[in-house]
């Protein structure tokens, strides 16, 4: 697969998920999009068009009744808003607790800073297995139907590192900040 139609496949796939298009039909268009470039040598944004113009096209063919697809976003939208609520408290309590058992002192609202600690620490702990067991999980994959191999795009594992040092970085600072106060 060449460049061109790798990005513009990886563009399609997330225009249409964006849109909550079913997996089995992004695989689908996927497989259309890739066999009709390999049988004619056209590009595919010169057959199909932009890849956000196409998945518009899809989602409109998918839609019942008048409505649009993804209408129930504010679902997603709350779970999104719940998941970075217990992130953020999860992060505060793990922090107040870094700083409060370095400098000995009670965490937030008087509860023992190792006590304040455990409760962040598991929090995001919980919340970590959540996001591994959705992404895992899903039952929705867009699976090729021609070799049944999944489409999604592998994340790299530097990517993880990206996403854990703010958390890392954080905690390092309110024990060193813990440490040296006095």
């Amino acid at each position: 697969m060449t460049t061109d139609l790798q990005s513009y496949s990886t563009r399609l796939l997330l225009a249409l998920r964006e849109r909550d298009v079913p997996g089995p039909r992004i695989a689908e268009a996927l497989a259309e999009v890739e066999s009709h470039v390999a049988e004619t040598g056209e590009e595919s944004e010169v057959a199909f068009g932009p890849p956000r113009q196409y998945a518009g096209a899809i989602a409109a063919a998918l839609s019942q009744d008048g409505r649009r697809l993804g209408e129930r976003r504010w679902v997603t939208w709350g779970r999104t808003a719940a998941c970075g609520a217990a992130g953020f408290l999860g992060a505060d309590a793990l922090i107040d607790g870094a700083v409060g058992v370095s400098t000995g002192q009670d965490g937030a609202f008087g509860i023992p800073a190792s006590l304040s600690l455990g409760i962040g620490a598991l929090v995001l702990g919980l919340l970590a297995v959540c996001f591994l067991a959705a992404f895992r999980n899903s039952t929705d994959r867009v699976l090729d139907p021609r070799t049944g191999r999944d489409r999604a795009p592998e994340v790299p594992r530097w990517a993880w590192v990206v996403m854990a040092s703010p958390l890392v970085l954080a905690v390092l600072t309110a024990l060193v900040l813990g440490l040296t106060a006095d």
